[in-house]
């Protein structure tokens, strides 16, 4: 063949090695994974209006409370919706979503039985220090509220109630239009975390429900966790959340006993939550003040199990109401319930003021902490007119385990299994709201095409460094989250496109993330087949074009 002719057909020659890495390049460049809300950032928690559509508790976490029972798990995800509640009353929410208190596939009856725990991501406290939510229900603070907690060892820091729960006056104000049920009306509330806990401190938000009925659920919306400046005018009155954490006495002085456990004279050492709780006949009695309706909490002072790991005691009522009348024992500091007790298992039936006496095993206890308890009377109404709406308590003392198997086996009291102690998050949720929060961001500059990056690269990077070494790991070495590989497919070919970029996805180890070494130094991912398919086309193509120009090249000699 002549230069000349060469040259004319050189095009073709190459063509099978040329094209198939021209459609690659094609194909990658637009594949631009599915765009998702998000809303991340170290000060803000993602999806805190529940606005995530069909994800719904995306950002959240939600416990179980009783016995590991599904059924009775509150904060189940289709709580989350854009309805109404009771046939028409609004939520007031902002946005299109809220979590709400009853759902299609759960009625009033099953909703207001569950209890649990829902959790958040972890936010930076940072700007003003100001949040802001919405909350509705919680009829008594004691049992359902929001918990503000620090992310490094679960140290409460503040707990709000819902003051203004069914206010209408106060809900027509804040809607603009008449309101005449506000039982799940969500009221705004603002509070200022820094005078809890400093600027800089990595938090999260509880929702508990720990009880059942009587309006012990919560409905919620719109967490706020940054604002820049403090909100103008300062939020004041029905508009501030009032701090409710309880103070736990005797922490000084804690030792391997019960202060004033058999109430001789009177209860000091002890607190009452309401006016329910009170003093009679050296005993206290939930019923003192406002009969069976009334409720309430009964906390001792601080105590250690340090030696003697067992408490005795007498107990009266309707002990067969276990979800509503029960013994927290809670840890100083967290305040986390770490063991729940019931009536004895001989006693399901029980309703009477008969004293019965009781033990309690705290052998699963850390002897180097500290513990108080709380006896619990959540039950204000006879439901189904079975009265005994009440608990009584005396002769509450730490003993020797001699004593515990002295004492009949029958007079254990139950310990109710599927307690959460800790509220640890799914190391990997860190990963997936940073990738919906790099998808967000770099999804209008992919879609532009300029590639100009410059307006938040670096503080995606800021950000990215955030993370603890688990979510480092778990987003470059995450195969089942489609959230994170988008976002990793993402990234790497942007950084292999523009390579002045700073590359700061590492791993735990602070190692550089390259990618998978592929031809074209990313990973194809979901367009794979596709490509595959493109590339074998070109390739048929290519070999019939050589074909046609070895017949001419034998034609011509």
């Amino acid at each position: 063949m002549s230069r000349k002719n060469f040259k004319k057909w050189l095009p073709i020659i190459l063509a099978p090695v040329i094209l198939p890495f021209i459609i690659l390049n094609f194909v990658a460049v637009n594949n631009e994974p599915v765009e998702t809300e998000a809303s991340y950032a170290p000060y803000q928690i993602p999806n805190g209006g529940f606005e995530a559509g069909a994800a719904k508790l995306d950002g959240w976490k939600a416990f179980g409370l009783w016995k590991g029972e599904s059924g009775l798990q509150a904060f189940d995800s289709s709580l989350v919706h854009n309805g109404t509640y009771f046939s028409g009353y609004p939520y007031n929410r902002d946005g299109d979503y809220q979590l709400g208190i009853t759902s299609g596939s759960i009625t009033w009856d099953q909703a207001t039985e569950r209890m649990g725990y829902l959790r958040s991501t972890d936010f930076v406290l940072g700007g003003s220090g100001w949040i802001s939510f919405k909350l509705g229900g919680g009829r008594f603070d004691e049992f359902a509220h929001v918990s503000i907690r620090k992310t490094s060892d679960d140290t409460e820091v503040a707990r709000f109630g819902n003051k203004n729960r069914n206010d209408t006056a106060w809900a027509t104000t804040v809607y603009g239009s008449q309101i005449t049920n506000a039982e799940a009306f969500l009221f705004p509330y603002y509070f200022d975390l820094s005078t809890v806990t400093t600027i800089g401190t990595s938090l999260y938000i509880l929702l508990c429900d720990t009880a059942a009925y009587d309006w012990s659920i919560l409905s919620a919306d719109s967490f706020d966790t940054y604002y820049e400046t403090a909100p103008s005018p300062t939020p004041t009155g029905k508009y501030l959340a009032d701090n409710i954490m309880p103070t736990i006495l005797g922490i000084d002085d804690a030792a391997n006993s019960i202060p004033n456990g058999f109430f001789n004279s009177d209860y000091s050492s002890w607190q009452i939550s309401r006016a329910g709780w009170g003093y009679t006949s050296n005993s206290m009695r939930s019923n003192a003040s406002g009969g069976d309706s009334a409720v309430g909490i009964l906390r001792s002072s601080a105590f250690t199990v340090s030696t003697n790991k067992y408490i005795e005691f007498d107990w009266a009522g309707g002990l067969k109401f276990d979800k509503q009348i029960f013994i927290s024992v809670k840890e100083v500091g967290t305040n986390i319930e770490k063991i729940r007790f019931v009536r004895r298992d001989n006693r399901s039936g029980e309703k009477s003021e008969n004293w019965q006496n009781h033990m309690l095993n705290l052998t699963s206890l850390d002897a180097s902490k500290k513990y108080y308890l709380e006896f619990a009377d959540a039950r204000s109404d006879n439901r189904d007119n079975e009265g005994y709406a009440i608990s009584y308590v005396d002769s509450i003392e730490i003993v020797t385990e001699a004593r515990w198997n002295e004492v009949t086996s029958g007079d254990r009291a139950v310990s109710i299994s599927g307690i959460p102690t800790s509220f640890a998050f799914d190391v990997s949720q860190e990963a997936v709201t940073f990738a919906q929060y790099f998808i967000e961001q770099t999804g209008p500059i992919c879609t532009a095409m300029s590639g100009d990056f410059s307006s938040v690269w670096g503080t995606m990077g800021t950000e990215y460094a955030t993370l603890s070494v688990t979510g480092k790991d778990a987003f470059v070495d995450n195969t089942t989250n489609s959230t994170i590989v988008a976002a990793r497919e993402r990234y790497l070919f942007i950084i292999t496109k523009y390579t002045s970029l700073t590359k700061f996805v590492v791993d735990g180890d602070s190692n550089v993330y390259q990618g998978s070494p592929d031809i074209i130094g990313f990973n194809i991912g979901d367009n794979s087949r596709i490509i595959l398919i493109v590339v074998a086309t070109v390739m048929v193509v290519s070999a019939g074009l050589l074909f046609l120009v070895s017949r001419r090249r034998r034609s011509i000699a």
